[in-house]
C-alpha cells in the first residue's frame, strides 16, 4: 500500500522514522509522516538526489556518519521562536523563581544557573538574561551562568551572532527591543555585547547520555527550560531525558516544560506548581526515581581506613577526615537486603547507580568497596562525583582529595577536583588543580577547555582563546568520532565545534 506522500510506500518511511529514532531520538509516527517527507526533500537536495526514494533508501541502509546526522537534524527539527514567548511564563519566572532565588542567596554566595535546553536560535536564553538584567541590578557582583544547546548546529550558528529580524520581536515590548538592541543597516537587529556574552551557546543532543555533566557544566542547574522538544521523542527516549534533566537540578531547582508536555515532566518525581500559564515542576528530593530501573534505598555505611607505618602522613591526615553519612531513610527490608547483597557489590554496580542518579545508593556501595580496598582511588573519585551531584561540595573536595593523595599522578583526579572546586566558587583553587592536571598531562582537552570557560568569565580573553586554541590543537590528532576523555560522552567532532565557535566570539 502506498502513503499519500509522493507515493512512497508506507513501509519505507516507517523504516525511515526507525532509523531516524535510533540516530537522533527523533520520532515520526504515521500521522507525522507528512512532516518527514518536508524535512527528506531538502535532504534529498542536499545530497544531491534526483528522488527523495532514492535518499530514503540510502539512509536506511548506510553507516549516517556526523556530517550525514546533522544536515538531517537541520531539515527535520523546527526553528520557530520569539523573544519572551509566553509572557506569563516568564512574568512567573521573574515574580517567583528568579525573585525567591536571587533573595536566597543575596547575603552567600552569588550565583544563578540556567539551562535553555533545544535553545533554538537564541531567543530564550537572551530573553532570561535581558529578565535578570532588570531585576539584578547589581548583576556584576554575581556569577551568573546561562547554558544554552541545540541539537541543530545551525540554529545555534545564528544564535551566536545575535542578530534577528523583526519577526523575532512579535508579542515583544517595544523598550525590550530599544533597550537590548541595535539596529544594522540591512534592517536586522544586533543584541547588546553585555547580554550576549551572559549567554554559553552549544551543541547537546538530548537524546543521548552526555548529561549531566561537570566538565561541560550542565549540573545543579537552578532552572532548566525544555519546551516544545519531548513531544518529538519516542516514549522510551522522552522518559530517559525527563529523568536526566531532573537529576540535572539543584535542590529547589524548576524544570519548565511546555503545558502539552507536563504529563511527561510528571513522571520524574518532581512536585508540580501550577502557574496561570503553565506547570512548572520544582526539586525537592534529591531521590529521583530512575527511568528504566528500580530504586534501592538503604544508609551509606562509613568506611574504616587501615594504614601502615610506611604511609605518607599528610594522606593519613586526608584519609581520616570524618565523612558524613547521608540522612536516608531505610525502607523496611533494607538492612536485610545491604547484608545479602553486599558481599557481591562491584564498581560497576555504584558507577550504574551514579548514572541512575541515586546518589546514596552508589556512596552505600563505594563505602563497602573501600573497606576491602582502603586506599582504591577510583572508589574514592566516584564518591567525590556522587556528593558534589548532592550539592556537597566540601565533603566532595575532601574525597577527591584523598584520590589525588593516593595517586598523585592521575591528572583525572586533579580535573575533578577543579570542577567541585569551581562548584564552591574556588576559582584560584581551580585553576590551580587545572594546571596540576595539564602538568601531569600536557594535551588534557578538558582541562584547556575548563581554564578557557574560567578566563572567559573572568573577562580575560587572550588567555581565554590561547587555552582554547590548545585545545583544538590537540583535537586535530584526534578522530572526530572518538569521545574526549573526562568530557562525560562528548565526540571530539562536537567539541571541535563547540570550541571553535567560541574562538570567534
Amino acid at each position: 500500500m502506498l502513503a499519500s506522500t509522493n507515493n512512497i510506500p508506507k513501509e519505507l518511511l516507517s523504516q525511515l522514522s526507525d532509523q531516524v529514532c535510533k540516530k537522533l531520538g527523533l520520532e515520526f509516527p504515521e500521522n507525522r509522516h507528512k512532516d518527514l517527507m518536508r524535512g527528506i526533500e531538502g535532504v534529498s537536495k542536499v545530497f544531491g538526489f534526483d528522488k527523495p526514494i532514492q535518499c530514503i533508501e540510502w539512509l536506511i541502509h548506510s553507516e549516517l556518519n556526523k556530517e550525514t546526522l546533522d544536515t538531517l537534524v537541520c531539515h527535520l527539527t523546527i526553528g520557530e521562536t520569539y523573544f519572551f514567548r509566553d509572557s506569563g511564563v516568564f512574568t512567573f519566572l521573574k515574580e517567583k523563581v528568579l525573585h525567591e532565588l536571587i533573595y536566597s542567596r543575596w547575603h552567600s554566595e552569588r550565583y544563578v544557573r540556567i539551562w535553555s535546553a533545544a535553545c533554538c536560535t537564541g531567543e530564550e536564553p537572551y530573553s532570561i538574561a535581558m529578565l535578570i538584567d532588570q531585576i539584578l541590578p547589581n548583576r556584576n557582583q554575581w556569577n551568573i551562568s546561562i547554558i544554552a544547546t541545540d541539537i541543530n548546529e545551525q540554529f545555534l550558528n545564528k544564535a551566536k551572532k545575535g542578530l534577528y529580524t523583526r519577526w523575532s520581536f512579535r508579542n515583544t515590548p517595544e523598550e525590550i527591543q530599544q533597550k537590548y538592541f541595535v539596529k544594522t543597516e540591512n534592517n536586522q537587529f544586533k543584541i547588546h555585547p553585555e547580554i550576549k556574552k551572559m549567554v554559553t551557546f552549544f551543541p547537546l543532543n538530548l537524546a543521548e547520555s552526555g548529561y549531566p555533566s561537570l566538565s561541560m557544566n550542565i549540573n545543579e542547574m537552578d532552572l532548566i527550560c525544555c519546551r516544545n522538544v519531548l513531544m518529538y521523542f519516542s516514549e522510551t527516549v522522552r522518559n530517559k531525558v525527563v529523568h536526566r534533566l531532573s537529576n540535572c537540578l539543584a535542590q529547589k531547582g524548576w524544570l519548565l516544560v511546555s503545558p502539552g508536555e507536563a504529563d511527561h515532566a510528571r513522571k520524574t518525581g518532581l512536585k508540580p506548581v501550577r502557574s496561570s500559564e503553565t506547570t512548572l515542576f520544582q526539586k525537592l528530593s534529591q531521590k529521583i526515581p530512575p527511568a528504566d530501573s528500580s530504586y534501592f534505598n538503604a544508609q551509606p555505611v562509613a568506611p574504616s581506613f587501615h594504614f601502615t607505618s610506611k604511609q605518607d602522613e599528610e594522606y593519613k591526615h586526608a584519609a581520616q577526615k570524618p565523612v558524613p553519612s547521608l540522612n536516608v531513610k531505610e525502607s523496611h527490608d533494607s538492612k536485610e537486603s545491604t547484608n545479602v547483597n553486599r558481599t557481591s557489590w562491584t564498581y560497576e554496580d555504584a558507577l550504574k547507580s551514579f548514572e541512575q542518579g541515586t546518589y546514596d545508593h552508589s556512596i552505600l556501595i563505594l563505602s563497602g568497596l573501600l573497606e576491602a580496598e582502603t586506599n582504591n582511588p577510583k572508589y574514592m573519585a566516584l564518591i567525590a562525583r556522587c556528593y558534589s551531584n548532592l550539592k556537597q561540595n566540601d565533603i566532595a573536595c575532601s574525597w577527591c582529595e584523598k584520590a589525588t593523595l593516593a595517586d598523585a599522578f592521575n591528572s583525572s583526579y586533579y580535573f575533578l577536583l577543579a570542577s567541585i572546586q569551581q562548584e564552591k566558587g574556588s576559582i584560584d583553587q581551580a585553576i590551580k588543580s587545572l594546571n596540576q592536571a595539564l602538568y601531569l598531562e600536557p594535551s588534557l582537552i578538558m582541562a584547556y577547555m575548563a581554564l578557557g570557560m574560567i578566563r572567559r568569565k573572568q573577562g580575560r580573553q587572550q588567555d581565554s582563546q590561547k587555552c582554547i586554541k590548545n585545545a583544538l590543537y590537540y583535537l586535530k590528532n584526534t578522530d572526530k568520532n572518538d569521545i574526549v576523555p573526562l568530557s562525560d560522552g562528548m565526540t571530539a567532532g562536537r567539541l571541535t565545534a563547540m570550541l571553535e565557535s567560541m574562538s570567534t566570539d
